[in-house]
């Protein structure tokens, strides 16, 4: 046999009755072969972690055991593309390479609820958490002891824990009891839940088991010394750990592995609780030293666990006297040999971890501060401790270290397993990860805040601004040097009493400011307000002023301190700013922003003295002849010379101006009549058909005209501007030079547009919307990857509408939240036919807009699709456009984060087209990236396009993901991205679009041609 194999271990915990009692068998195990034992404990409580999502130390790891599912579909997909060998314990394999250890626990609670039966009990509850794999087994063997006993299942018995803990059973009892329904019997998922049940019946008054019989399952330490003592069934821990130990060693050698699951006995143990008599708990004494041993553990581990809080708060105080907190202060219970390393970015914008702190409480070699290594390499096997060699006593265990703030990095620490962690989750260390996590924060704000305070005091010293502090509990102003020169100025003197500021102020201003200083302050409002301060010779300065409360820890505010600027200047750019901003700077006219203002305050006018305004657009015909002919100057100089004589057509309450180039928009503020726009508009085509004499020469212009009116034809600003708009072309198209008022028949593409928007509103009701499947497939193997969901609109006159000419409208309108509700829904479904039809591992990928990747709620969206479908999360690829996934970068990889941890692949689509590059990949957490069919089109024979599709290729390998080649459409493309190393890819060459039918028929005939 091979020796000197690295086995690591994925666990949610390495302590408690369940993790604590398989991993020292493993370990155990792993050591008689000579072999080393990586473990890797992944839960995070306080951050929701439930998962390993990075490949720490893949290339240095032989093979992988799995306790629960721990690992993400991520990690499981890299393991299945490794061809590593792997086992799962208490869980299936999703892959068929892996191998799975499980316990009956089907038959073992069939078996514990006919005990229950035997009894004479007829009317039996069972509460657990069934989203659990071994708790839904329990649960059906729970449903098949009824159907063998011919008792009524009852749904309102059956309660559903959100947890395997005490808490879970308390609150499933008080829900049982509450609903009314009857019950004399509990059989409970796990053991601490149905010590739950125990406690909260026993605490109602009730007697177990003369009132209520109560089973469990697990035979943990504290079901024999309960009382009563807890009927169960034995999990077999220590041949659960040996049989994981043995595949896995079954499969690096080479041997023949006999099917995919080994199914581990356990063995029903009878207590009192289900009212078997007391004294049968002991049948041996055998049994009788088991429960005195627990006794004595349990005791030992108790007081063990109030030693170990006062270390650790002993080992707390003295790693945070100093700014700095290091890792050989924290309590890591018996583990002697530590690294930390960090997360940073190299130069070349490589990610690495990097040794910033170790220690050896044995004198141990450490890694040298500063060392760089990869993920895969972690941690740094030529500095692990001597105990850590193939078949030593230690085992090397790794935890990632996070915090609300950020992914830090990585510690690995060596020593001997706690003899007493397979008891209670009595291994405090785990708390020293996430105080190490939050100290690291710590550090950074602190680092951060010294570096403000630093910058203030410099700001402070340098700045044109002023400082002052009030001080609320003596009523004094402390004004700084900068303040009192700005205040110089004014005609009074300044004091530290704050009377004498207000009397600066102008009176006009004085009020305002009163008010801003008004209590209640509120915690959310900072103080910011512009005055003027009154001057010499009856000139005033402008100031602002912004401030800030400062509130003490009883929540009473106490200064307020904050800045003053002179702002006189910038109030008279401002002034001329605003001119500007509202002036045509060539004809003096105003533009479209004072147009619009202008417009609006007549409307308003409008409607309280209820007559009609219009709006005249008026474009010059053909005036782009004479910028061509004559040059820019000489227009310029005629459009002044137009601009004065339409000024002279219209009255002084109406409004002219300039919106650019030629054209103008006039607006008649208040007329009775359509009559009244036909006098002005013929006056203004007279005038301009008047010869305009400029440097000699004549000019002859002519304008199409369009108008509307107020409120005939709309009833809101931007409406009028564009139906005179609309007049106005359409005067344009039939010649120019005429008035042209505008009807709703001017609007017939509004109304296309309209009928569109309101069809598509209907079309999923009408069920009008159908999917097709683009296939892809592996080119490493040839196989059917999966396939990409496409959405057609089949109308009802026959007509197929094409996603492009649609979805923008969906989008715009936010039809596409519905659509893309149905489209997901529906793909999933179709999913799951596969799925049946033989076809379990295929991966279905659906579009996802960014209307709908902006809904916050969308993850919920997925996880009720997955849940209602039936399919695995690992089924399921969201694809996302590159420019959606950069344009917020905090809100994507917040959103990326929850989709990843529900365990669906994420796919960035059409990458190479956008603005953004690989490195942003980086910062996403995705598995794929799809390269856009544009630069596969003419790879063959363009370099530059090959050379990028090289690029992406290499560069997404590098960072752990995969690559999709889209738009593939022949075999020398397909070849020449085999070459490249590409994944897997899609285009017309492996199948047009087409049915789900079609794809089940693909499938089966890809499938028996690659076998």
């Amino acid at each position: 046999m091979a020796q000197g194999y690295r086995i690591g271990v994925i666990a949610p915990h390495l302590d408690g009755e369940y993790y604590g009692r398989l991993l020292p068998y493993i370990h155990q195990s792993v050591r008689e072969k000579r072999s080393q034992l990586f473990a890797i404990q992944v839960a995070d409580d306080y951050l929701g972690i439930t998962a390993l999502e990075e490949p720490i130390a893949f290339d240095l790891v032989d093979a992988w055991i799995l306790i629960l599912p721990s690992a993400s579909a991520s990690f499981l997909e890299l393991l299945e593309k490794s061809d590593k060998p792997f086992v799962c314990v208490g869980f299936q394999s999703p892959y068929p390479q892996g191998h799975s250890v499980l316990v009956n626990n089907r038959a073992s609670m069939n078996a514990a609820v006919h005990h229950l039966i035997d009894h004479g009990h007829r009317d039996i509850a069972f509460v657990g958490n069934m989203d659990q794999y071994d708790l839904q087994e329990r649960y059906l063997g729970y449903r098949d002891a009824l159907e063998d006993r011919g008792l009524p299942f009852d749904e309102r018995r059956v309660i559903k824990t959100k947890d395997n803990i005490l808490e879970g059973g308390v609150n499933a009892t008080e829900e049982l009891l509450l609903s009314g329904v009857s019950f004399t019997a509990v059989a409970a998922g796990t053991d601490l839940n149905a010590l739950g049940v125990i406690d909260c019946l026993q605490s109602k008054g009730y007697s177990v088991p003369q009132d209520y019989a109560v089973i469990g399952f697990d035979d943990i330490h504290q079901s024999a010394v309960n009382y009563p003592s807890l009927t169960t069934v034995r999990q077999p821990f220590e041949d659960m750990a040996k049989e994981a130990v043995r595949k896995v060693f079954e499969m690096l050698e080479g041997g023949a592995v006999e099917g995919n699951e080994s199914i581990v006995p356990a063995r029903f143990i009878v207590r009192s609780s289900c009212a078997c008599a007391e004294r049968t708990q002991f049948s041996s004494a055998s049994d009788f030293d088991n429960y005195m041993h627990s006794l004595t553990q349990l005791r030992i581990s108790l007081h063990n666990i109030t030693v170990n809080n006062y270390k650790m708060t002993l080992g707390l105080i003295l790693a945070t006297k100093e700014d700095r907190i290091h890792i050989s202060n924290l309590f890591w219970n018996l583990s002697h040999w530590g690294c930390l390393a960090l997360w940073e970015e190299d130069t070349n914008g490589q990610r690495n971890l990097v040794v910033r702190q170790v220690f050896s409480k044995n004198g141990d070699a450490v890694p040298p501060l500063g060392e760089k290594y990869q993920l895969h390499h972690f941690p740094p096997i030529d500095y692990l401790p001597p105990g850590t060699v193939p078949g030593g006593e230690d085992i090397v265990i790794l935890h990632p270290v996070k915090s609300d703030l950020q992914n830090w990095g990585y510690i690995a620490l060596a020593g001997p397993l706690d003899p007493l962690n397979n008891f209670v989750a009595n291994d405090l260390s785990r708390h020293s990860f996430t105080i190490l996590a939050v100290a690291l924060e710590r550090e950074m704000l602190f680092d951060q805040i010294r570096s403000i305070a630093e910058k203030l005091e410099i700001v402070s010293r340098t700045t044109n601004d002023g400082i002052w502090d009030w001080n609320l509990e003596t009523n004094k102003i402390d004004w700084n040097i900068r303040a009192h020169n700005i205040l110089s100025r004014a005609s009074a003197e300044l004091t530290d009493a704050p009377g004498s500021f207000l009397e600066l102020v102008h009176p006009e201003d004085q009020q305002a400011l009163r008010l801003s200083f008004m209590q209640p302050y509120r915690k959310d409002l900072p103080i910011q307000l512009e005055f003027r301060i009154r001057g010499f010779h009856g000139r005033f300065l402008w100031i602002f002023l912004a401030g800030d409360i400062v509130w003490n820890a009883a929540g009473r505010p106490v200064r307020i301190i904050g800045s003053l600027t002179d702002i006189t200047e910038k109030k008279a750019n401002e002034a001329r700013i605003t001119q500007l901003a509202y002036q045509d700077a060539l004809t003096g006219l105003p533009n479209r922003l004072l147009f619009k203002e202008k417009l609006s305050e007549a409307m308003e006018d409008r409607v309280r003295d209820g007559k009609k305004l219009a709006v005249m657009m008026i474009d010059l015909d053909r005036f782009k002849i004479v910028n061509d002919t004559l040059g820019h100057q000489t227009g310029d100089s005629l459009l002044q010379h137009v601009a004065q004589e339409l000024k002279e057509c219209v009255g002084e309450q109406d409004i002219i101006a300039r919106l650019g180039g030629d054209e103008f928009i006039v607006m008649l503020s208040s007329i009775h009549g359509v009559d009244e726009v036909v006098r002005v508009a013929e006056k203004m085509l007279r005038m301009l058909t008047k010869p305009f004499l400029l440097e000699g020469q004549q000019f002859y212009l002519s304008a199409s005209i369009g108008a509307c009116m107020y409120p005939c034809h709309g009833e809101d600003v931007d409406s009028l501007i564009k139906y005179a708009d609309l007049a106005m072309y359409h005067t344009k198209e039939n010649g120019g030079n005429r008035l042209e008022i505008y009807t709703p028949a001017l609007s017939s593409k509004r109304v296309e547009r309209f009928n569109m928007e309101n069809d598509l509103r209907y079309a999923l009701e009408r069920e009008e919307l159908t999917l097709h499947f683009q296939p892809q497939v592996s080119l490493s193997t040839g196989k059917v990857y999966g396939a990409e969901t496409l959405l057609r609109w089949n109308t009802p006159d026959g007509k197929t509408i094409q996603p492009g000419e649609f979805i923008p409208l969906a989008e715009e309108t936010s039809l596409i939240i519905p659509i893309g509700q149905w489209v997901l829904e529906q793909a999933c479904k179709e999913c799951r036919r596969w799925i049946h039809a033989g076809m379990p591992s295929l991966v279905i990928s659906v579009n996802i807009s960014a209307v709908q990747f902006q809904q916050e709620d969308f993850p919920d969206i997925v996880r009720n699709v997955l849940q209602s479908t039936g399919i695995e999360p690992f089924n399921l690829c969201l694809e996302i456009t590159e420019h959606t996934a950069v344009q917020n970068m905090e809100h994507s990889i917040r959103l990326l984060n929850e989709l990843v941890a529900i365990g669906v692949k994420i796919a960035i689509d059409d990458f190479g087209i956008g603005q953004s590059s690989l490195l942003w990949l980086k910062k996403l957490p995705v598995h794929i990236v799809k390269i856009d069919p544009s630069f596969i089109l003419n790879m063959i024979v363009d370099s530059d396009d090959e050379a990028i599709a090289k690029a992406v290729i290499e560069m997404s390998h590098s960072l752990g993901l995969s690559v999709t080649a889209e738009g593939v459409e022949t075999e020398g493309q397909m070849h020449r991205l085999q070459q490249l190393e590409c994944d897997r890819i899609q285009g017309f060459f492996t199948g047009r679009p087409m049915t789900s039918n079609q794809f089940i028929a693909y499938f089966q005939e890809i499938s028996n041609w690659v076998s």
